[in-house]
């Protein structure tokens, strides 16, 4: 078995509504360390709720409801998250003005 420590996902988010930010790949197994989100925008962001998302189950929250980033700043939520085969890590962006919000997934995944 081969643990692998790495980004497990990375991008920029323009738009609202649910997104996937990292979906454990078939055959593996995942500890989530921390997520990353960054307000690129000039104001602070529309509420967010982050949630792990158990393969076939209900998404629970991970982070407290509602919450924003100011302007240019950043967000770590670092709560170590265990993940199996299609379980995810998901943000919801409530409507509002089009976000321009980074994010990185950090953790190790096994085989």
């Amino acid at each position: 078995m081969a643990f692998v420590v790495k980004t497990l996902g990375a991008a920029t988010l323009i738009v609202s509504g649910t997104a996937d930010l990292y979906t454990v790949p078939a055959n593996k197994s995942a500890l989530v360390s921390n997520v990353r989100l960054v307000n690129g925008l000039a104001a602070a962001t529309t509420a967010m709720n982050l949630y792990v998302k158990p393969s076939g189950g209900t998404a629970r929250r991970m982070h407290k409801k509602d919450f924003t980033i100011a302007a240019t700043l950043s967000l770590v939520v670092d709560d170590l998250v265990t993940l199996g085969q299609g379980d995810k890590i998901q943000l919801d962006i409530a409507g509002g003005p089009s976000p321009s919000l980074g994010y990185m997934v950090s953790g190790v995944e096994r085989d």
